[in-house]
């Protein structure tokens, strides 16, 4: 499960992931954020992983679907920060994957291990 709400005060979205999630679940959250027009436009993102993991059959190939989602959401934005705090090798070694082609210039994705760093990296923009 994916879910996400803005927070007034920080400026941030806050995404909590639990449990097993397919493609479709970070696709169908993208989506819901493409849709979102209460969101500014320059977006600051907190992803919150540590309690989830991808489904059996996730491939590396797969990252691509998402960043494909990804660069909708970076058409109605002048700029995405995403600061990605994971705790498992899989998810890890995923989001590094997702992290190499995620090249576009009004986009900045980090993983981190601790919200604390997370939340300090997308404080300083």
């Amino acid at each position: 499960m994916i879910s996400y709400k803005f927070n007034n005060k920080t400026g941030i979205v806050e995404v909590v992931i639990k449990g097993e999630n397919k493609i479709s679940d970070f696709i169908e959250y993208l989506i819901s954020l493409c849709k979102d027009e209460g969101l500014p436009d320059i977006l600051k993102i907190y992803s919150n992983g540590t309690n989830g993991y991808f489904a059996k059959g996730v491939k590396p190939d797969d990252m691509y679907k998402i960043y494909d989602t990804t660069k909708e959401l970076l058409k109605k934005h002048k700029k995405v920060y995403t600061a990605f705090v994971i705790s498992t090798s899989l998810e890890t070694a995923m989001a590094e994957l997702y992290k190499e082609f995620s090249d576009a210039e009004n986009y900045m994705f980090e993983i981190f291990s601790t919200k604390e760093a997370a939340i300090d990296w997308l404080n300083y923009f």
